[in-house]
């Protein structure tokens, strides 16, 4: 299947896994679409981007995370007043829809990407290729990394670009 003609390949039994700063613009657009644009960690996203990451989230299933990547957004779903409650009350529903596999930090550091790029991209390409299913990131270093070691990941201003028709 064809996500929305963006040329996403969705196969229903590998699933998507999506990295911390599209979860963190997935948060803080469900709380408030107005704040994106203006809040620290989303303002270099569009409303149109978090339009376009919510259709290609609706394609893919099982929607795969790790721990790392949730602790990491909800450290920086940090934002002001009610609406940080509201972020965390989203990502606490966004966590119940996410198949969380399992992935032990030490795991993640024996991966091969944990030198380069850290625990959490570690435990990112670990379940990718652990579970076979796809990664959604707009991490060019992850993206590339990923890429070269044949795992299936689509880079969001890829996407972004197949949405505009580019």
């Amino acid at each position: 299947m064809i996500s929305g003609g963006l040329g996403l390949r969705s196969a229903a039994s590998a699933g998507l896994l999506v990295d911390t700063n599209l979860l963190v613009l997935f948060a803080v657009g469900t709380v408030n679409r107005n704040r994106i644009e203006t809040f620290k960690r989303t303002r270099q996203y569009t409303k149109a981007d978090y339009d376009l990451l919510v259709r290609v989230l609706t394609n893919f299933y099982p929607l795969y995370t790790v721990a790392h990547v949730l602790a990491e957004v909800s450290n920086l779903t940090d934002l002001p007043g009610r609406e940080r409650l509201q972020a965390r009350n989203v990502l606490k529903e966004t966590i119940s829809a996410l198949h969380e596999a399992e992935m032990p930090s030490a795991r993640a550091a024996e991966d091969r990407l944990y030198e380069d790029l850290g625990l959490v991209d570690a435990a990112i390409g670990a379940v990718a290729r652990t579970h076979n299913c796809a990664v959604l990131t707009d991490d060019l270093d992850l993206y590339l990394r990923l890429s070269h070691d044949n795992v299936s990941v689509f880079n969001f201003t890829h996407v972004r670009a197949r949405a505009w028709g580019i």
